[in-house]
C-alpha cells in the first residue's frame, strides 16, 4: 500500500519542462529586432537603435556583450556575466511579471540573476528571444563565422 501511495503522488505531480542545455545558447548573437513588452513603462521602442546591432557572446563560463550601439554603450557591471551561467524555468518564479515568460528560462550568473533578471527562450532556427532591461524584448540571431 505504501508503494501505491508514493506512486500516486509521483504521478499527480505536474510535469515541468526541463531547461534546455545552456550549451544551446553558446555562440555569438546579434540583435536583429527589438520588441516592446506591453506591460508597464518602457524606455525602448520597436527596433530601438539603443540595441539594434549589439552583439553578445554566450560561452560556457561567461556572457559578454562585445558590441553596444552608438546610443547605448555596454555597462560591464550590469550587462556582462563573469560567472558560470545556468538556466532555470521562468514560468512563474520571477518576482517581476515582465520576466515571467511561459516557456522561458531565467539566466543565472553564478548564483545571481543576470542583468535585470534576464529571460531567454530556447533557440529555434538560430533565433532566440532575450527579455532585457526596460521591457525590451531582443530578438537575437546567431552568427556563423567562416574560419
Amino acid at each position: 500500500m505504501k508503494h501505491l501511495i508514493i506512486a500516486c503522488m509521483l504521478v499527480s505531480q505536474p510535469l515541468m519542462a526541463a531547461a534546455p542545455d545552456y550549451a544551446t545558447l553558446e555562440g555569438i548573437w546579434h540583435v536583429d529586432a527589438v520588441h516592446v513588452d506591453s506591460t508597464g513603462i518602457q524606455a525602448v521602442v520597436e527596433n530601438d537603435p539603443q540595441y539594434m546591432g549589439a552583439v553578445v557572446t554566450f560561452s560556457s563560463n561567461k556572457i559578454m556583450w562585445s558590441q553596444g550601439s552608438a546610443q547605448r554603450t555596454i555597462d560591464p557591471a550590469t550587462d556582462n556575466c563573469l560567472k558560470r551561467p545556468t538556466l532555470t524555468s521562468a514560468d512563474e518564479n520571477d518576482p517581476e511579471d515582465s520576466y515571467q515568460v511561459a516557456g522561458g528560462y531565467n539566466v543565472i550568473c553564478g548564483d545571481e540573476p543576470w542583468g535585470p533578471g534576464a529571460v531567454v527562450t530556447a533557440p529555434v532556427n538560430d533565433t532566440l528571444t532575450l527579455y532585457w532591461f526596460d521591457g525590451a524584448i531582443l530578438v537575437l540571431k546567431k552568427e556563423h563565422r567562416q574560419s
